[in-house]
């Protein structure tokens, strides 16, 4: 029995092969498209931050910023506030901004924006170094203010709480004062806890020398801590530290730091382990470090 294909069926087959074919074409010229279409907002970018920078510009107050800009400033800016705004007129905004946030390598840098509030892509190597960060915190963190109340940070989203308390206490420049000890989270996984203010000026100075950001030494649990009321905190794991905290909080007014009790055992980074007997053995370790 002979089959019989019809005029019309081979006009529907390529009618239908045409439609795929166009479908897919439209397909990979739509993705080409959008390709280019990023490279060029890139590169539009790139060359409006430059004529930005080039032009001549005047200093506006922080209010004219257009509301767009809030959405960063809540978001990936929320740990920044502003220090200055120069307008380039009818290119865009200089935004000049700093950042309580110490996990940031450096703690001023400056972010652009167009007339209508967008962020532009910076691709300046100089500027993304000041905003990299050399490490995360390890939430929650704890900041005292100037007015000795104490502020906590729960997510990296609870940075907006530090700049709405200068915003309601306008009159104050202090900054505030975090709260040791800290736990940080390094780039590798490595999370490790700094016990005072010296121990994280370490790390980022390693940081931005392109060093080994772990710290030389960790101190062997249990240790204990004597506080400037003479009470003593006992460390026994790693959780514990945050004893020292609390009191740091309920505190805020003392001015010595918590003395460490010793002799205490250190594991180097090779593993290997000293006994520590004083405070001058504890600083020439450090020096032996650096």
């Amino acid at each position: 029995m002979r089959t019989s294909i019809s005029s019309k069926s081979i006009q529907k087959g390529s009618v239908l092969f045409l439609s795929i074919s166009a479908f897919i074409l439209s397909m990979l010229l739509f993705t080409s498209c959008s390709e280019t279409e990023n490279v060029e907002t890139v590169a539009d970018d790139a060359t409006l931050i430059s004529q930005i920078e080039s032009a001549k510009t005047v200093t506006v107050d922080a209010s004219s910023l257009p509301a767009a800009t809030a959405s960063v400033f809540n978001g990936d800016l929320a740990d920044s506030f502003i220090t200055n705004v120069e307008l380039a007129s009818g290119l865009g905004y200089e935004v000049s901004v700093s950042t309580d946030n110490e996990s940031r390598e450096d703690v001023a840098s400056t972010v652009f924006f167009s007339t209508n509030g967008n962020q532009l892509a910076d691709s300046n190597t100089k500027r993304k170094k000041r905003r990299h960060q050399c490490f995360q915190f390890v939430f929650p963190i704890d900041f005292i203010m100037a007015d000795a109340t104490s502020i906590t940070l729960n997510s990296k989203e609870d940075w907006i709480l530090i700049r709405d308390w200068y915003k309601a206490n306008p009159d104050v420049t202090e900054r505030p004062e975090l709260v040791f000890p800290i736990d940080i989270t390094l780039e590798d996984g490595t999370v490790q806890t700094l016990i005072d203010s010296d121990e994280l000026a370490t790390v980022k100075d390693s940081c931005k020398k392109g060093k080994n950001k772990k710290k030389c030494y960790k101190l062997v649990l249990p240790v204990s801590f004597t506080m400037a009321d003479a009470s003593v905190i006992e460390v026994n794991e790693r959780a514990d530290f945050k004893l020292l905290r609390e009191w740091c909080k309920a505190n805020p007014d003392a001015t010595e730091k918590a003395s460490l009790n010793y002799p205490v055992d250190v594991i180097y980074r090779d593993d290997t382990t000293a006994t520590i007997n004083d405070a001058t053995e504890m600083q020439a370790a450090k020096d032996a470090c650096n």
